[in-house]
């Protein structure tokens, strides 16, 4: 074979050096090329006029498409910045204090940090076991049987929960020993208030090492109870570290919160308070305090760098959890309109306007009884209303316009404005105010 014949096969082929060269890129350079692209072609996009108050030329339109698509481009790339800060985060504290407990789900296999929190898993009252949570929402949803044991789950029965729940507390079952524990204390579901038979059965699960009860054992002595248990800060302080280091959530977050502000024998650690925070996070992402905790810190100063995006991501997760008393779901409705500020410098596009979002959020944080969301809304309202949500119209001493009926959150002088603005684009932005999860609000058409 000759030199010339073999030179096709050795050499590269047309284009392959760019082809290597770009399959080098790491995923973060990829979008972060991307980016700067989408940037590029904002900047070269006219600007654009308002023809008539509330009415917006196709250039403005264009260019307010291409700075939602920039948003969703950050948004991509700052999220997984983020989870792999997450990921390193756990695995130091993982280093430092080992890894937390898991166990196998019987059905999936998944591995379960069982200790972590109660969430994360569906505990089984007539045989002491447990799946994951997503499992056993299909097992409730299906045969309705105990994967374990086969026994029937009925409908929850106060009087059977508590009398099975006691054997597996004699029977030595951790779990089970802290939620007698928990519900003697303070008499709930069918157990008589009996503080101390209800302490007692906290420490025999705080002696197996149970993070939960350790953790509720931590606020006893954190708080104190009268005739049962004296406030003793150092062993709040040594129970909370030690079932926070076990790898339980919300004993994270709450240690987050001391380090940050100081208090209770805690000096103040802003970096030990995120590092806390974080872990919390990767342990159970539902957890409320540690998402409200990393969506804070990532909208204030102190941050690193500040990122609206990340700020409602974490907000979001907290104002979706069932234990929202609204607070969440109000600071979730200011991050999305300053959001939306930072990718359309303030202009309320058709079609790109984050108010009937943020209405949404707010309304729902009023209905949970949340005072300053009941201010706010009241304001809000007052103002909107004011104004005609097309043509900008207005309203004269005692005129009421048209509110749309769907999302609550424009106001129109006529039914002709009405109709305008829906076909203009507010048909999209009624759709997107009620999407629960942020990132698909995101990017949402």
């Amino acid at each position: 074979m000759s030199d010339e014949s073999r030179t096709p096969l050795l050499g590269p082929k047309a284009g392959q050096d760019a082809d290597d060269e770009e399959h080098q890129l790491t995923d973060e350079e990829r979008m972060l090329l991307e980016i700067d692209q989408q940037k590029v072609l904002i900047g070269a996009l006219p600007v654009g006029l308002y023809l008539l108050p509330g009415e917006a030329s196709d250039d403005v339109l264009n260019r307010a498409h291409h700075e939602k698509k920039l948003g969703w481009l950050e948004f991509q790339y700052q999220i997984l910045v983020e989870r792999k800060r997450v990921a390193r985060e756990l695995a130091k504290f993982e280093e430092m204090y080992g890894a937390p407990y898991s166990e196998p789900c019987l059905l999936c296999l998944d591995n379960i940090h069982v200790h972590a929190s109660e969430s994360l898993m569906d505990l089984l009252f007539c045989c002491g076991g447990f799946v994951c949570a997503a499992c056993g929402q299909e097992v409730a949803s299906g045969t309705n049987k105990c994967p374990l044991c086969r026994h029937p789950l009925t409908a929850s029965d106060i009087s059977k929960d508590k009398t099975q729940l006691m054997k597996l507390a004699e029977r030595g079952v951790s779990w089970a020993q802290t939620s007698v524990g928990k519900r003697m204390m303070y008499g709930l579901k069918g157990f008589k208030k009996q503080e101390m038979a209800g302490l007692k059965w906290i420490k025999k699960a705080a002696a197996q090492n149970q993070p939960s009860a350790l953790y509720s054992l931590s606020e006893l002595y954190r708080d104190g109870l009268t005739s049962v248990q004296d406030k003793s800060q150092d062993k709040f302080k040594e129970l909370l570290m030690k079932s926070a280091n076990l790898g339980y959530a919300s004993a994270n977050s709450q240690l987050a919160r001391w380090c940050l502000t100081g208090g209770h024998g805690f000096e103040k650690d802003p970096a030990e308070a995120i590092f806390r925070a974080t872990v919390a996070h990767a342990l159970d992402a539902s957890n409320k305090p540690a998402a409200m905790f990393l969506g804070f810190y990532l909208k204030s100063e102190e941050a690193t760098e500040l990122s609206p995006n990340l700020a409602c991501y974490y907000l979001n997760i907290a104002a979706n959890s069932e234990h929202d008393d609204g607070s969440a779901c109000y600071f979730y409705s200011n991050e999305l309109v300053k959001l939306s500020k930072h990718l359309h410098n303030s202009q309320k596009n058709p079609g790109f306007n984050a108010q009937p979002a943020a209405f949404f959020w707010l309304r729902k944080s009023r209905d949970m009884g949340y005072n300053d969301a009941r201010a706010v809304l009241k304001e809000w309202e007052s103002v909107g209303q004011r104004y005609c949500g097309s043509c900008s119209k207005e309203a004269r001493p005692g005129e009421k316009f048209k509110q749309c009926s769907k999302c609550k959150a424009q106001w129109y002088c006529s039914k002709e404005c009405q109709v305008e603005a829906w076909k203009a684009g507010h048909k999209k932005d009624c759709k997107r105010a009620a999407i629960l999860k942020f990132e698909d609000y995101l990017n949402a058409e």
